[in-house]
């Protein structure tokens, strides 16, 4: 971290440093604030305090959803009300394990229903349009209902864009990269492929000299695409599991996806060869472990800066600072009051 530059970090545990509270930021004339707001932080495994996986990245005027796991629409609406449920309009999927994938219905449906009148843009790895297809099959009638009895049919259409490698978007100053990461089932004696179809990814954004790289669910390695296109990027939001203590049956079958997931060590040694301006953990197995676990597990081989991502936490880049703080709930706002139809 460059002394010159100006980080603001909110304090939520005293593991993550000694940083001062983020009171406000000044909004840019040149439009390039970056904020990400993390909608849900947890894992298959359910909790109620940390919703599915899905992050909610605003870049200017584009909104943009990085998967879409249990609750990603409630949690949209607390940080957006009903202008953020209307106004994502393109979708980033990692992979298509359920808990990333469950509330593509709800991008699709509600911000439609109220509100959304383009088509949603979605990108994400191979066997997502057959996905779609079937999603969009399995609510037809629902659409054809709603049409029926006066909601424009405008903002129903999809655009899915099955992606690998490479820039998949580069629009007014955005550009979005997908990379492949080592999730995919292996043989946990050989570290071989078992052959399943399809990819995993991760995505780096770019705005306006901001950068953020999502790793998706991966098992990082020396070999990772993430050490070389992750290098000092301002934000990179890594995966984490903690091995399940004891050896009951579901202690056993908990531990059987460390194959395909990070530890600590793993994720620490990847913020190491990257360095990125600030490391943030996210997608946390198991949900229950706390901030001071993980920091505590990750310093031995990371020393840089480390925030440990929880639903409702808002990250601004905005010119040289980056702002952890509170995204402030809007979900009391009345759908009647909320002028999404006449925007």
């Amino acid at each position: 971290m460059k002394i010159g530059q100006k980080l603001v970090f909110f304090i939520f545990s005293l593991a993550i440093g000694n940083f001062a509270l983020a009171q406000e930021y000044k909004v840019s004339p040149d439009n390039d604030v970056m904020k990400v707001t993390f909608l849900g932080t947890g894992a298959p495994r359910p909790s109620t305090e940390r919703y599915g996986p899905s992050i909610y990245v605003e870049a200017g005027d584009h909104k943009i959803l990085v998967d879409a796991g249990p609750g990603m629409r409630e949690r949209l609406f607390e940080a957006g009300g009903f202008e953020a449920i209307s106004g994502v309009d393109h979708v980033l999927i990692t992979h298509l394990h359920f808990d990333h994938t469950v509330s593509i219905s709800s991008v699709w449906l509600s911000g439609w229903l109220f509100g959304r009148r383009v088509p949603l843009k979605i990108q994400g790895p191979e066997g997502l349009k057959d996905m779609m297809d079937n999603i969009r099959d399995a609510y037809q009638w629902d659409v054809d209902y709603r049409v029926m009895v006066g909601v424009p049919i405008e903002g129903t259409e999809l655009n899915v864009d099955e992606v690998s490698n490479g820039v998949i978007f580069d629009e007014d100053g955005l550009k979005i990269t997908a990379f492949e990461v080592e999730h995919m089932p292996i043989n946990v004696s050989t570290g071989e492929l078992l052959g399943l179809r399809g990819k995993t990814l991760g995505f780096r954004i770019d705005y306006k000299g901001h950068s953020v790289l999502f790793s998706g669910d991966t098992r990082s390695t020396e070999k990772s695409v993430i050490n070389e296109i992750g290098k000092g990027v301002d934000l990179l939001i890594h995966e984490v599991q903690v091995p399940s203590p004891g050896a009951t049956p579901e202690a056993n079958l908990a531990n059987v996806s460390l194959s395909v997931h990070s530890t600590p060590e793993q994720a620490g040694r990847v913020f190491e060869n990257t360095k990125p301006r600030m490391a943030v953990y996210s997608h946390i197995i198991p949900p229950g472990t706390t901030a001071e676990d993980l920091v505590v597990a990750t310093r031995p081989y990371y020393k840089g800066p480390l925030t440990v991502a929880h639903d409702h936490m808002e990250i601004i880049l905005s010119g040289d600072d980056i702002i952890v703080g509170e995204r402030e709930k809007q979900s009391d706002r009345k759908f009647e009051e909320s002028n999404v139809l006449g925007k």
